[in-house]
């Protein structure tokens, strides 16, 4: 069964509050450094998002070992394979509208849960032979009351995808035309809801807003139904000030568009209550998907990059662009709408940056579930494969060793940084005085070391992962992402952070 013990969260700014020095004040030598209280919020975010191993981790993970393929899968996929070449020979476009006999779907479907049991390997995390042979069955009632011969495209999006929805929750998994994408998640799981109505900040301990000239204690959030919530998180206003806003995080569709923030009057201490309307916080898309851009901006170097794709990214080219940051007081990378592509570009820029490789070596967090290398010679064109069990020869992604750093680095991220993009953030969390702002990544982690296959009647293709990774405390990644120190809206982050670096004196 699919274990998760809990949600990936955020330190709560309250909890914080006790124990975070003061503010400094104007005028102050401490006024030229990050705030006490947000320093102490890095390091607690560090702490989640880069957890102790769970004390079961070897017994639990040994669960999701995918079973051994059986002689018959070495006969499909042979046959997957002839006909993918002969496709390709032919040049055969696959067509929506091509229609397929009963018989013919019954067998791709057998074929396709053939493939899931032996190649991909979230098969067990997600629920193994008690989730996936029912739903087989399943699949197989249906078809019997479709039209016969049904299209490709029904095939696809009334009987594949719908199945999967709600058993398979890996944004890598995809099932397509040739050369289309059909994600079972096509938006992110989680989003930040944030009202900009008020601004709070810290005083005597407190949280403090100013309403009708006066200023008023934050007592607490509750939700419509008066539960009680953590409805504060960290941001950046406008001008550039460390503060707090009414928000919060929640799974899409879960999270109430409003609640009720409670206050006190400190001048006469009359209590009261105001609904606070929390919209939620849209990423815009990126104009352009270069790999890397430099530019300086007030004083600041901001790097960009929106893809780590092999066919647009030269590893020479992220090597000398980590080396030229280094020694920099502060600089920005700004990682906003990058989805992913090869782990090395992060890892060139990282090696040039801290002038040393990562640690490389066996990685509890990381299992690789490849198949014997005659089995993953049919299923990828990649035919460099390790055996099964021995995990990447690759950093660990949640590695809890500080790397020391005398810059700060400040990372913008939203919601669409997925997959290589994420293991970039996983890498700089390490830095010392790295600073996480926006909003949170899609959460694109689970499965890696991805085969494309082409069904060999209907001509879709899926896309499975062969590498499982496990976060070291075995809580849910995917869908959730990494979250940031500070939560700021996306398209009007990099204009406060410029602003927050000028007004605590950061590029000094």
């Amino acid at each position: 069964m699919r274990y998760i013990p809990h949600c990936l969260i955020i330190a709560s700014a309250i909890l914080l509050a006790s124990c975070a020095d003061p503010q400094p004040q104007a005028g102050s030598s401490a006024e030229l450094s990050i705030p006490a209280e947000l320093r102490a919020i890095m390091r607690a975010n560090r702490e989640i998002a880069l957890p102790p191993p769970h004390p079961d981790f070897d017994e639990i993970a040994a669960g999701f070992l995918t079973p051994g393929a059986p002689n018959d899968i070495m006969r499909q996929l042979q046959i997957a394979s002839d006909i993918r070449q002969q496709r390709r020979q032919a040049e055969r476009e696959v067509s929506p509208c091509d229609l397929l006999a009963h018989e013919d779907i019954a067998w791709e479907i057998d074929f396709v849960f053939d493939i899931l049991r032996h190649a991909y390997a979230a098969y067990q995390y997600f629920g193994g032979d008690e989730v996936f042979l029912p739903l087989r069955d399943s699949m197989l009632e249906r078809l019997a009351g479709m039209d016969n011969p049904l299209s490709v495209y029904a095939f696809l999006e009334d009987l594949l995808a719908p199945s999967f929805q709600g058993v398979i929750e890996d944004n890598h998994f995809w099932l397509s035309f040739p050369g289309g994408e059909r994600r079972l998640f096509d938006a992110p799981a989680h989003a930040l809801h944030m009202s900009d109505e008020f601004t709070l900040r810290r005083s005597a301990g407190d949280l403090v807003a100013e309403i009708d000239g006066e200023m008023h204690r934050v007592l607490e959030t509750t939700l419509r139904d008066g539960q009680p919530a953590n409805g504060i998180l960290p941001t950046l206003t406008a001008e550039g000030e460390f503060a707090f806003a009414f928000g919060r995080f929640d799974r899409v569709g879960n999270s109430p568009v409003e609640m009720t923030a409670h206050f006190e009057n400190i001048a006469t201490s009359e209590r009261h209550s105001r609904v606070v309307a929390l919209p939620m916080v849209e990423s815009p898309p990126q104009q352009y998907r270069l790999p890397l851009a430099k530019r300086e901006e007030g004083g600041v170097t901001i790097m960009e990059t929106r893809t780590f794709m092999p066919d647009v990214g030269v590893a020479s080219d992220f090597f000398d662009a980590g080396y030229a940051l280094r020694g920099e007081p502060v600089f920005i990378l700004d990682l906003r709408d990058n989805r992913g592509g090869i782990g090395y570009f992060p890892v060139t820029w990282m090696y040039a940056y801290i002038g040393q490789r990562l640690i490389v070596g066996r990685n509890p967090a990381l299992l690789n579930f490849r198949l014997d290398s005659l089995v993953a010679a049919e299923l990828s064109r990649d035919s460099q494969r390790q055996q099964p069990g021995i995990s990447w020869n690759w950093p660990d992604p949640f590695s809890r060793e500080a790397i020391p750093d005398d810059s700060i680095v400040i990372i913008l991220m939203d919601n669409y940084v997925a997959s290589a993009g994420e293991f970039f953030v996983s890498i700089l969390r390490r830095l010392e005085n790295a600073l996480f702002v926006g909003t949170n990544t899609f959460g694109v982690y689970l499965t890696a070391g991805m085969d494309v296959i082409t069904l060999p009647r209907s001509g879709l293709e899926m896309r499975i992962g062969t590498v499982l990774t496990l976060r070291p405390d075995l809580s849910q990644f995917e869908g959730v992402g990494f979250l940031p120190d500070l939560w700021v809206p996306p398209g009007e982050s990099l204009e406060r952070v410029l602003a927050f670096i000028e007004r605590y004196g950061l590029n000094r």
